[in-house]
C-alpha cells in the first residue's frame, strides 16, 4: 500500500510527472505506448459509454482527468448527441496546447474544451459530471484518495468513474510496472486490484466492478458508481 507522501516529496512527485508529459507531448501522439496500451484503454471506454447509450441514459457530461492531448475525449464525440459536452484536465500545458490544437483544427470545440489543472484539486462545482474516466495517470498521483474523492464530489449522482491503469499484479505486469516503470519514472505507484477498490469503496462509492484485460500490458478498469 501507498504510504503518505510528505508534502516536500508530494512535489517532487508532481514536478517530476510535469516535467515528463512536457517533454513527452511533442511525440504523444507518435508513441508505440499509443498502440500497446492507450487506444485499447480508450477502446474499453467508449464502449462502456455505448452500453449507456443503448439503454436510453440521458446525454453525458464527460470529464477526462490526465487527458494528455485529448484523444479519448475526441473518440467519445463518435457517440454523437450522447454526449453533451467534454472536458478534459491534464497538469501539462504542452499536452493541453496540442488537445486544443486539435479540436480548433476538427472544429469540435463547441463541444469539448481543455485546461491545465491538478486531479487532486478538480476546479468545478459538485456534481458537474455524469461521467469522470481517468486513463493511465492515475500511478503518477501522490495523493490517490484525494484524487477519489475530487471525483465523488464532482460526480452527479448515480454519475460513473472509469479508472483504467496498469495492472501489476500478475508476474508480467509486476515486472513492466513495478520494476521498469518504476526505475524509468521514479515518483510513480501502480496499484493493485484490492488497493483500488478500497480507495473507491473509502471514497464512498458504490456498486464497484474490476475488469483484467490485455496481456503486454496488461491493465485494469474499475467502473464505481457515485450515489448521493
Amino acid at each position: 500500500m501507498l504510504k503518505h507522501v510528505p508534502s516536500t516529496e508530494q512535489h517532487e512527485w508532481k514536478d517530476s510527472a510535469h516535467a515528463h508529459f512536457q517533454r513527452w507531448a511533442h511525440h504523444y501522439d507518435r508513441d508505440i505506448i499509443n498502440v500497446l496500451l492507450f487506444k485499447p484503454c480508450h477502446q474499453r471506454v467508449l464502449a462502456e459509454l455505448r452500453q449507456g447509450k443503448r439503454r436510453g441514459l440521458k446525454p453525458l457530461r464527460i470529464l477526462d482527468v490526465g487527458c494528455g492531448t485529448g484523444n479519448l475525449l475526441i473518440q467519445s464525440l463518435r457517440l454523437g448527441s450522447h454526449v453533451q459536452s467534454g472536458i478534459g484536465i491534464d497538469m501539462s500545458d504542452n499536452m493541453i496546447d496540442y488537445a486544443r490544437e486539435k479540436v480548433e483544427n476538427m472544429n469540435l470545440s463547441r463541444k469539448l474544451s481543455f485546461l491545465v489543472g491538478d486531479a487532486e484539486h478538480l476546479p468545478f462545482p459538485d456534481n458537474s459530471f455524469d461521467v469522470v474516466t481517468c486513463c493511465n495517470s492515475f500511478h503518477h498521483y501522490p495523493h490517490q484518495d484525494r484524487a477519489v474523492s475530487e471525483v465523488l464530489r464532482v460526480l452527479d449522482n448515480n454519475g460513473r468513474y472509469i479508472l483504467i491503469d496498469g495492472y501489476r499484479d500478475d508476474p508480467l505486469g509486476y515486472f513492466v510496472f513495478d520494476i521498469c516503470v518504476t526505475r524509468a519514472e521514479n515518483h510513480v505507484h501502480h496499484c493493485s486490484a484490492l488497493r483500488f477498490r478500497k480507495l473507491l469503496n473509502d471514497a464512498g462509492f458504490a456498486k464497484i466492478q474490476q475488469n483484467v484485460f490485455g496481456v503486454c500490458p496488461p491493465a485494469i478498469m474499475n467502473i464505481a458508481y457515485a450515489e448521493k
